[in-house]
């Protein structure tokens, strides 16, 4: 794996992603964002979503990857990666559009800016999991190269199954 180093958030150069005029800009979380993120994290995941401690950690602390989709200065998606660097292993924890901005690409530019980096990084293997009924985001990960290696029974809060899907970068 190549030398890879998470940084704290509030140290890292933000790089802005390219983006068409017309779509979201892709780039690193900052700090500013943090509200607007939980905001969409609750929006998104109602039952499931983390709570703003969880949240805090995931943004703040843990060794990740935090993606914002902005447009028009709003942030309307966001991406959490988190990195297992000694297994070049990384794991896509959450994947939000904001629903008024679904089916517009934002998602799949969300992901195409991660496999990239990811993939620049040296990581070898990303891993995710989708609700078995989520069949939209489902379609959008088996476009980008994904492919189910097992259900996880009762997975969610309320009982309901999830597919875990695996990409070799």
């Amino acid at each position: 794996m190549k030398n890879f180093k998470v940084l704290s958030k509030r140290k890292e150069k933000f790089k802005n992603f390219s983006s068409k005029q017309g779509e979201p800009q892709i780039r690193h979380a900052k700090i500013e964002d943090f509200s607007s993120f939980v905001s969409l994290e609750k929006i998104c995941f109602k039952e499931e979503t983390f709570s703003k401690k969880q949240l805090k950690y995931l943004f703040f602390r843990a060794k990740s990857i935090v993606l914002v989709a902005a447009l028009e200065g709003e942030v309307v998606g966001s991406m959490i990666i988190l990195l297992r660097e000694r297994v070049s292993y990384a794991r896509i924890y959450s994947l939000n559009v904001h629903p008024q901005r679904r089916r517009a690409g934002i998602g799949r530019l969300l992901m195409d800016t991660a496999l990239e980096l990811l993939k620049e990084k040296g990581f070898g293997k990303v891993s995710l999991e989708v609700g078995v009924n989520n069949r939209a985001a489902q379609n959008l990960y088996r476009q980008k190269g994904f492919a189910a290696d097992k259900t996880l029974r009762g997975y969610y809060k309320d009982g309901g199954d999830a597919l875990h899907l695996v990409r070799k970068l």
